[in-house]
């Protein structure tokens, strides 16, 4: 088993830093770096408050979102479909998937987020700050976009969440809908990956995907066990309020009890 642990070690130490490379070329652009002093020089929002992201996963049917009205929300993706999204009134919502930048999500996503929640903060990576699909919205004062602050590459959107919330210093960060089960019902064709069914451009994959797909969760669950001991080594409070669901590298609190603090 030991060669096995260190063969995935080295795989994920090369992966790690081809992630780096590619995301250090992408930010050296003058543009971007003005970009990243501009979004720098910004007032820190998060001491003295607390973060509450709210990913995907099917397990937000068990949960009454309802009772984190008023707090500081953070939507990611499809999450605008959620039932509660207009009332909750999110402050903000991440996206850093390449399906909206390459056009297989529509752009018109963000429309609707800004008419349901006018003064939302949308976060965006700071590699498609001069992507042309984004051009309109460069100099747009609710537009944050983002260069990761946290030393792992491969944590998809829920990366986007941690990385804004760490660099904002937010005193306590709380997650849930992150079931870490994905792949598992996708192979299946399940439509319980995510609280509004499964993603429609995944209906259709193949094994060749399905095993892409798996070795990307092996990569995630990776950079989440590490990003936990970066936090406990630095002192960062990440806490999982999700109902179930497959993650225990963050220490985990009621959903219920989190609501009334």
């Amino acid at each position: 088993m030991s060669f096995f642990e260190d063969l995935m070690k080295i795989n994920t130490f090369v992966v790690r830093r081809v992630f780096w490379i590619w995301y250090i070329g992408k930010s050296l652009s003058i543009r971007r770096r003005r970009a990243t002093k501009r979004m720098n020089s910004l007032p820190k929002e998060g001491k003295g408050e607390d973060l509450y992201i709210i990913l995907n996963g099917p397990s937000l049917k068990t949960q009454d979102l309802s009772l984190l009205k008023g707090k500081n929300l953070m939507f990611v993706n499809r999450g605008f479909m959620h039932p509660l999204y207009k009332e909750l009134q999110p402050k903000y919502h991440v996206f850093v998937d390449s399906n909206l930048r390459d056009g297989r999500w529509p752009i018109e996503w963000i429309d609707q987020i800004f008419e349901m929640c006018p003064n939302i903060r949308i976060i965006m990576p700071i590699e498609w700050y001069t992507h042309p699909r984004f051009i309109k919205y460069k100099y747009d004062s609710r537009f944050f976009w983002q260069h990761k602050i946290v030393p792992f590459y491969v944590l998809g959107v829920s990366g986007g969440c941690f990385s804004y919330g760490i660099s904002q210093n937010f005193d306590n960060i709380y997650f849930t809908g992150f079931d870490g089960n994905s792949c598992a019902y996708d192979l299946l064709k399940s439509t319980e990956s995510h609280f509004y069914g499964a993603d429609p451009e995944l209906e259709n994959m193949t094994t060749k995907q399905h095993a892409l797909a798996f070795f990307s969760t092996f990569l995630h669950f990776t950079d989440l066990n590490d990003l936990a001991d970066y936090c406990r080594k630095r002192n960062i409070h990440i806490y999982n309020i999700t109902n179930g669901g497959a993650l225990d590298m963050f220490p985990r609190k009621n959903f219920k009890e989190v609501c009334n603090l």
